[in-house]
């Protein structure tokens, strides 16, 4: 019986020590399958190509045409706007004979759309805004809102806001608003609101500042900011500040200071001088991380078509001279940012002709 005891206890020993060297070799052969999984993945992702897009470099854009005349009229003081993927231009006073009064060109009510700046379509000929120019547009609670400048239906400024859910169809949101009726003046977002500053009326250029959160009902910001009143100036959104470059006061030159506020009432003078030439009637936007200023008026018979740059909305670099050969120098064309370019289309010539063409600013084209 001992004997027996005795080998039943060597064969579960044994039995024990079998099944401790399977479960070993079973567990060295599961590493080492693991080793070499992670080693070939390791291997394939390091033959794979890593695509690492370069910097943005300015020096790298040039203009192009897309077309040197587009089915809209000739026109300047129109508005143009990037809105549900396509560019959109509105209104504006039409080219015709320079010995014309202002008043008497004809004044469009139209909107055009395009999503290539070739070809246009005429999306509603005649809006319910009316016929009017130097008004003003902007993004707000994603619809287009549309608001003052001067209308040839009843020769006047209008102080009315419209809005729309496509840019085409257009509902009045206010026909009469605290803010004196007025034309070349700024509407931007900005903080969730809408913000309207300066402008003409009739009696003369104004440095007072608005907010609204529904289009209806106006706060009056300040009735006086710190700068020079003016009009044709433009107010863009950058680095979490609203800043105003340009613009221009009866009797004097095209402005060359710069300001900034993040309330609208506190303004800070950040450069008394700019780097580039004073003007009005320009193009102010945000690009690649960048505030862009093209083209604009000097104040007295001359149209630039130079470029400038800022990464800080203080100090600018100039990427293109004025009289540089592409697009003629202008004053109040339409500008906007679409599919990763910059667009400038129509304006006034130094010569006092308007135009229908456009141009955008992409990379070089190989």
């Amino acid at each position: 019986m001992r004997k027996i005891l005795i080998t039943v206890l060597i064969i579960l020993i044994a039995l024990i020590i079998f099944i401790a060297i399977v479960f070993v070799y079973w567990k060295w052969n599961c590493n080492k399958n693991l080793i070499f999984q992670e080693n070939e993945t390791t291997n394939t992702t390091s033959t794979q190509e890593v695509v690492i897009e370069p910097p943005f470099d300015p020096l790298l854009l040039s203009w192009y045409e897309a077309t040197s005349s587009a089915n809209w009229q000739k026109r300047d003081a129109h508005t143009g706007i990037t809105f549900n993927n396509k560019m959109l231009v509105m209104g504006g006073v039409a080219d015709g004979p320079k010995s014309l009064a202002y008043e008497s060109h004809v004044h469009e009510s139209d909107v055009w759309s395009s999503a290539d700046g070739q070809t246009w379509t005429l999306e509603n000929s005649e809006a319910a805004w009316g016929k009017r120019r130097a008004h003003a547009v902007t993004i707000f609670n994603g619809k287009v809102w549309l608001a003052g400048g001067w209308v040839k239906d009843d020769w006047k400024f209008h102080n009315d806001v419209w809005s729309s859910y496509d840019g085409i169809n257009w509902t009045e949101v206010a026909s009469s608003t605290p803010w004196s009726a007025r034309k070349g003046h700024s509407l931007i977002a900005f903080n969730d609101k809408l913000w309207l500053i300066g402008g003409v009326d009739n009696k003369g250029a104004k440095n007072d500042v608005w907010s609204s959160t529904d289009g209806i009902n106006w706060e009056l910001v300040t009735e006086k900011a710190p700068w020079l009143a003016r009009y044709d100036q433009t107010i863009t959104v950058f680095n979490g500040k609203m800043w105003l470059h340009g613009g221009i006061n009866p009797g004097f030159m095209g402005r060359k200071d710069i300001w900034s506020s993040v309330d609208g009432k506190d303004w800070v003078l950040e450069k008394e001088i700019a780097d580039y030439p004073g003007r009005h009637g320009h193009c102010a936007l945000v690009f690649e991380d960048k505030l862009w200023i093209i083209a604009g008026w000097s104040g007295y018979a001359h149209g630039y078509n130079d470029v400038w740059y800022s990464d800080d909305g203080i100090n600018f670099t100039q990427l293109f001279a004025d009289d540089n050969d592409s697009f003629a120098g202008r004053e109040d064309p339409a500008c906007m940012v679409y599919n990763d370019k910059i667009w400038i289309m129509g304006g006034m010539l130094t010569s006092g002709r308007r135009v229908n063409d456009v141009w955008y600013l992409d990379k070089t084209e190989n």
